[in-house]
């Protein structure tokens, strides 16, 4: 199993675990070598020995390198070390898209489209690239805290032209979002994988998936045998255009669903505009076939009950119970005449002797003696009350180093844990001071190959940073180091960076795309060069790392030559934008039932929902009420890439809307 600190391949230093799954954990790591941030997924120790788990390991990492699309997890790199499989993956700074529904839900319907047009756009290239997902759930789909879309585990991925896998009657993917062929036992295909799309799409409107059950058979067999749930008669304020998408995409029949994941992603993009608000509800074309009438089966015509009777067998006779009886006769034992006054005697000695013995046993099992607890792994204080509670007292408190064992806890005792002591004996405690720490020394001035072979077989990951200097008696010394000399560490924990001077007379430009600009600034101190920064707005790469150089990576450099980059602020913020609108409400009276004049008119009770930048579309923004028809102001903060949206009702109905606001 890796450990907190553990290097792979002397490169990925892992730092927490941020994930697990059934045959695999992830982690955050360091790249030590383009220092990064990446995820690594790791089989688990129990998979290793396992072919059929390696090979489906495997094939995330080629069906995912494959695949190079801003919504879909980046693989970086794919190795073994010790017989341990792992994948290198960008790392994805956020959340799942199953919890941010369990937190967020109800999700704003422009923001659901948002999220699943990224979807859809990432599955689609998937498609074109003749690869089924095969396992689409919202917990495969992580998101970025400012609500971009990633999708990861392309574990059981494949190809569409993969005839080497067994997939009849096996279940694959999770059964909330089975399609019914594959509850059946049919192959996946791309129409399955839209299958699930449609269910993500019903999970992130409603906030739960459509079929659930107390077990997965329960689950998978309402796929193909109950009507899929209406959106509407849960939330009347979902467009029926809107949900025609999802009955589509999540009709029985493949033939009735969208032919291609780019049919599903149009028809999604249009789906809150307003002139599909009244369109009709989806009904697939096999369910508006006619139906076929049978006919009922006649039952056979019946046997004569006389004939049955005649060839029914008879009974048979009863036993005479004379002959043979129906119990047993237990005929009565004399006694015996012999006294047995001797035999009690004997039992009483018996009895007493053994009362003796049990008293001697308890004495010194539960009274006398007392066995040492293992406290290994405690805290010192929790350690000190379990030997406490047994009676025994503590001896000398000892701090050792360990490898295992926590700062401050226990590692051991003396005697040993399951040693059998009088009460109120002493106990020796053995305490963790953590793992062995030891001294940096001052290296400056040193060679520094000979401090890098020091360091490595110290257990530290050693980076050489070049510095260019004219002068070249300085050419392999250490002029810095990034640890301060005298400073206690971990070696195994620890990176050190030491600035070695180089005299070289030239390099090639290297390519900087994508990276930040710390290892452009390193390349320049290492050669002597320059660096001028220019900065601009990009929606793809992330802020401080690199869009554009000059000159292009492979051209001649000497030393005092200018190198100019174009480094990445992120996407641009959108300006937000005050709109107002005017809507007419025209007062309906209405009265009291005890108002059987109608002579008290009661006023109309106004709710406004707005979707806009400081609002959510399923919350009440403004309530009133009004005695007369009058025109109401609605104040809109829309961002200058987005739209915003309204609804006013007049005592719970609408009396007006738009989702089409723009700023």
């Amino acid at each position: 199993m890796v450990e907190l600190g553990e290097k792979l391949s002397s490169r990925y230093k892992i730092i927490r675990p941020i994930g697990q799954g059934g045959m695999a954990n992830v982690f955050l790591a360091d790249d030590l070598i383009l220092d990064r941030q990446v995820a690594v997924k790791l089989l688990r120790f129990d998979f290793q020995d396992d072919q059929d788990a390696i090979r489906r390991f495997q094939r995330e990492a080629m069906s995912a390198s494959q695949l190079l699309h801003h919504n879909i997890v980046e693989v970086y790199d794919v190795d073994e070390e010790d017989g341990q499989q792992y994948i290198v993956m960008e790392y994805v700074d956020g959340t799942d898209l199953k919890t941010f529904i369990r937190e967020k839900s109800p999700i704003s319907l422009e923001l659901t489209v948002n999220i699943m047009s990224q979807i859809l756009s990432a599955i689609d290239l998937a498609h074109r690239s003749n690869l089924i997902h095969r396992d689409i759930k919202p917990q495969n789909i992580l998101l970025t805290k400012d609500n971009k879309a990633k999708i990861t585990d392309f574990g059981i991925a494949v190809a569409l032209t993969d005839t080497s896998i067994t997939q009849t009657n096996t279940l694959l993917g999770s059964v909330h979002y089975l399609s019914p062929e594959q509850a059946r036992g049919n192959n996946a295909t791309t129409k399955s994988d839209i299958y699930a799309l449609g269910v993500v799409l019903y999970e992130l409107i409603t906030g739960s998936v459509p079929y659930d059950g107390e077990s997965a058979v329960s689950v998978a067999l309402k796929h193909f045998q109950e009507p899929f749930p209406k959106i509407r008669e849960q939330l009347d304020y979902v467009p029926q255009s809107l949900e025609n998408v999802v009955l589509k995409a999540t009709a029985k029949e493949p033939n009735d669903r969208y032919e291609t994941v780019q049919d599903m992603l149009q028809d999604l993009s249009t789906s809150l505009s307003a002139s599909r608000m009244n369109e009709p509800i989806f009904v697939p074309s096999s369910e508006a076939e006619e139906t076929m009438v049978l006919r009922p089966i006649q039952p056979t015509k019946q046997v004569h009950n006389q004939k049955i009777a005649e060839e029914q067998p008879g009974k048979p006779e009863a036993l005479d119970d004379e002959i043979y009886n129906t119990y047993d006769t237990v005929y009565p034992v004399n006694k015996t005449e012999k006294s047995r006054r001797w035999l009690k005697t004997l039992l009483a000695f018996l009895v007493l002797f053994l009362l003796g013995a049990a008293a001697v046993f308890g004495y010194n099992t539960f009274i006398r003696y007392t066995t040492i607890p293992d406290v290994s792994g405690m805290t010192q204080d929790e350690a000190i009350n379990a030997l406490r509670e047994e009676n025994l007292e503590i001896g000398e408190i000892t701090p050792n180093w360990d490898e295992s064992t926590p700062e401050g806890n226990a590692i051991n005792t003396s005697p040993s844990t399951g040693t059998r002591v009088e009460r109120d004996s002493a106990v020796d405690l053995i305490v963790s001071r953590g793992k062995q720490q030891v001294v940096v020394d001052d290296y400056t001035g040193e060679s520094y190959e000979r401090i890098r072979r020091l360091l490595t077989d110290a257990d530290f990951i050693v980076e050489r940073r070049d510095m260019w200097t004219d002068d070249p008696s300085l050419e392999g010394v250490i002029l810095g180091q990034s640890i301060p000399a005298g400073t206690e560490l971990v070696p195994s924990q620890s990176a050190i960076t030491l600035t070695v001077g180089s005299s070289a007379s030239s390099s090639n430009m290297q390519d900087f795309y994508n990276l930040s600009l710390d290892m452009v600034y390193n390349f320049a101190v290492g050669f002597g060069l320059t660096v001028e920064e220019t900065y601009a707005y990009n929606d793809y790469i992330p802020e401080g790392q690199i869009i554009s150089q000059d000159p292009e990576p492979g051209t001649p450099l000497t030393p005092g030559d200018t190198i100019t980059v174009e480094v990445s602020q992120g996407p641009e913020e959108a300006e937000v934008q005050s709109v107002t609108e005017e809507v007419y409400v025209e007062y309906v009276p209405t009265y009291a039932p005890s108002d059987v004049n109608e002579n008290n008119p009661l006023p109309n009770n106004i709710q406004v929902f707005i979707s806009d930048s400081r609002n959510n579309i399923n919350e009440v923004a403004e309530e009133f009420e009004i005695t007369e028809s009058q025109t109401v102001r609605i104040q809109l903060y829309i961002p200058s890439n987005a739209i915003g949206q309204y609804r006013v009702l007049n005592n719970g109905e609408v009396v007006a809307e738009s989702n089409e606001v723009y700023p």
